[in-house]
């Protein structure tokens, strides 16, 4: 799988450097018009640094890299609303932990952006200053520009008087900086500092980020668009049909989901009117039924004598929390229930027993010690 990096100035009219990953080998390509990457069918996924001399940027150290996009978005914000030159609401936040960094923007430009990148196969647009991921100060020449970065992760591209207010507004990155391919004759605060001058191969620091970098910060995601990835050839129409069967299936399972339900849910409404048919009420129009219900059962005559149902064992058994209770059974013709019990010592036994009377229920108990527990069962007795 082939991988390519293009280097553009912040409008994307012009590109700087090409480069193309594959295996192990990196070559230098040359491109003069970004719609060129959807002629080379053999590169599916595209990553374009571009000069984001546009963005600004800011270290998560004393942020919870944790916390969401939108969340980090407001709490920096508000932090620092005394900084920004626009309201926060036209801005764009982008955050990233392995990179230790938070970015912004306007999101207008973003906009832009986007709008000259609808007919470009998918691609990932990062910061350049992100080439230098190691924790370290460094700044470069790339050629167009400068890119600055810091060793706590923020980062800066720009013209060299942004980077010359930048590094001398700042001592403690000037005793500490790796410089590459920069001319000190350019960057002024340079010219009464020891530093070294590295010889600056972008090629090998493309690699380099290639093979070791693992970040998906991405602050340009276009509109999802299965017509455009048909188009451009991102995906066969093999590809697209093993994609496309399983989540027509998904459809129809949806479907067929919905209208069981559908077929339950009707079910449900006639075996309810039936029930109060046959609980003697001819009404059909069902608002609450459950109460409805429980208000027709709680006037059923249960035997023959009249006496009415007793649902004091229910309000017994909701106030008083048995861990020890196993199951239990009623007995609606007999009028009794029956609670099984496991591992009950005699004392609560015996405050359980005084309870139930105490509640006007009469019982009947059958235990068995075992292993110093009682075993068995309460009958309570449910008529009046």
């Amino acid at each position: 799988m082939k991988t390519r990096y293009i280097f553009t100035d912040s409008s994307l009219e012009t590109i700087y450097n090409s480069f193309v990953v594959e295996s192990d080998e990196i070559h230098e390509t040359m491109i003069s018009d970004l719609q060129e990457i959807n002629e080379d069918k053999s590169i599916r996924k595209n990553i374009i640094f571009f000069n984001s001399e546009f963005l600004n940027s800011c270290s998560l150290n004393d942020y919870n890299k944790s916390d969401n996009d939108k969340l980090l978005k407001a709490k920096f914000f508000s932090s620092h609303v005394d900084q920004l030159l626009l309201n926060p609401s036209e801005l764009s936040f982008f955050s990233s932990s392995i990179d230790n960094i938070g970015i912004w923007g306007e999101s207008c430009y973003l906009d832009e952006l986007k709008n000259k990148t609808l007919n470009l196969r998918k691609s990932f647009f990062i910061p350049d200053y992100l080439l230098f991921f190691e924790q370290k100060n460094v700044v470069a020449n790339l050629g167009s520009h400068y890119s600055l970065r810091l060793e706590d992760g923020r980062g800066y591209s720009g013209r060299q008087q942004k980077i010359n207010a930048l590094l001398e507004s700042n001592i403690q990155i000037l005793n500490d900086l790796d410089v590459l391919d920069v001319s000190s004759k350019e960057l002024e605060c340079l010219q009464n500092l020891e530093h070294s001058l590295n010889e600056f191969d972008l090629s090998s620091q493309v690699y380099n980020f290639h093979k070791n970098h693992s970040s998906q910060l991405n602050i340009l995601k276009t509109p999802f668009n299965f017509n455009r990835l048909l188009y451009l050839d991102v995906i066969g129409v093999g590809e697209f049909r093993n994609f496309a069967i399983p989540l027509l299936t998904t459809f129809l399972l949806s479907i067929s989901i919905n209208i069981t339900i559908e077929s339950q849910n009707k079910l449900v409404s006639k075996e309810t009117k039936q029930l109060f048919s046959n609980l003697g009420n001819q009404s059909v129009r069902l608002i609450n039924p459950k109460a409805q219900i429980d208000q027709l059962v709680s006037e059923l005559q249960i035997t023959d004598n009249k006496s009415k149902f007793n649902f004091k064992i229910l309000d017994f058994l909701n106030n008083y929390q048995l861990d020890e209770l196993d199951s239990i059974e009623v007995n609606l013709d007999e009028q009794f229930t029956t609670l099984y019990l496991d591992g009950l010592s005699s004392e609560k036994l015996m405050i359980l027993k005084n309870l139930l009377n105490s509640s006007g229920l009469s019982t009947e108990e059958n235990f068995a010690e075992v292993q110093n527990k009682l075993k068995g069962s309460i009958k309570v007795f449910l008529y009046e």
